[in-house]
């Protein structure tokens, strides 16, 4: 009986040191990720280590989990479905969503432009192979605009806010925190995302990541835990305003554009879904209409073996 007791706690405390050998490589923007969850007090007790590198922008995220790099990134659609059409060895095991009141088309306040129809002749920065090009385009067809009478300047989401602000372009389509900065100076929204595309954010895993047994655990465990800080920063505008707050003092942000936006965007982290994977599914078939990628299927990009860790949403982490 002792032997099998020593035995037992000898194998016990080998998948510990195991567990805590595991290192988790995760990709973040601009400390968003790290931020809600320090904040919600998730991040204690971690049972592997986690190493944090902070990007400034999607595409770099992908890269790098294309080339191993990164066991896991949070980033939007467009680059790893990008990838996913070259057969990268990237899974998309989550989904991140936020209002679509967040991803808009912006005039300057004091434009004589007040409807999608006043773009005719007119120029409108965006930029290529992402939400800004994928909304402008849904919008100026829904609204009956034939793209070529519209003027494109291909400017990224800051250059393209200090554009607006100065007057070289007459509207611009674009995400978060630009939509709150433009609306500070006084812009006015054309049009949102809502209803025109699904403007999708993904946690992506590199397939080393998922082949590796203790990688994969670790995943799980941080896909919960995420879960649990986005769902404490929805729960009570007091914890929107903590996340905000420490958000701007680490990233020397305004404090006031950091809560407005995120209590507008109220993101939430959920499973993979049939409904998510036909949106991209909309993504994919955009871009490659426009001639950015090959058409392929979507579907073949996700994996919905973290759906327990997902859902239902687990409870609110201790204030």
């Amino acid at each position: 009986m002792l032997r099998k007791t020593l035995v037992g706690l000898t194998l016990g405390l080998l998948v510990a040191t195991q567990a805590l050998a595991t290192t988790l490589v995760v990709g973040d923007q601009s400390y968003n990720t790290r931020t809600v969850m320090e904040a919600a007090g998730v991040l204690s007790d971690l049972p592997y280590q986690l190493e944090w590198k902070q990007f400034t922008a999607g595409s770099p995220v992908a890269e790098a989990l294309n080339v191993g790099s990164l066991d896991l990134g949070l980033l939007g659609d467009a680059p790893p479905l990008f990838l996913g059409a070259l057969g990268a060895p990237i899974r998309v095991v989550g989904i991140s969503r936020q209002s679509l009141e967040g991803v808009a088309v912006l005039v300057r306040g004091d434009s004589s432009i007040h409807s999608l129809a006043d773009l005719q002749g007119k120029t409108v920065a965006i930029w290529k192979g992402s939400w800004s090009q994928q909304l402008a385009l849904a919008a100026l067809d829904r609204a009956g605009v034939p793209r070529e009478q519209v003027n494109f300047r291909y400017l990224n989401a800051l250059d393209a806010s200090h554009a607006l602000e100065g007057g070289s372009v007459d509207a611009i389509a674009t995400w978060e925190p630009y939509v709150t900065q433009a609306q500070r100076h006084g812009a006015r929204v054309l049009t949102t995302a809502e209803g025109l595309i699904p403007a999708q954010s993904f946690v992506v895993a590199s397939q080393g990541a998922l082949n590796d047994v203790a990688r994969h655990q670790a995943i799980a465990d941080f896909l919960r835990r995420l879960q649990q800080a986005r769902t404490w920063a929805n729960a009570d505008p007091e914890h929107t305003a903590r996340y905000a707050s420490a958000w701007a003092e680490r990233t020397r942000a305004d404090a006031a554009i950091a809560q407005a936006w995120f209590a507008r965007a109220r993101t939430a982290i959920g499973p993979v879904t049939p409904a998510a994977i036909a949106q991209a599914q909309r993504t994919v078939d955009f871009f490659a209409g426009e001639g950015l990628v090959k058409g392929y299927e979507a579907s073949r990009l996700f994996y919905d073996g973290f759906q327990a860790a997902l859902e239902p949403p687990a409870q609110t982490a201790q204030r």
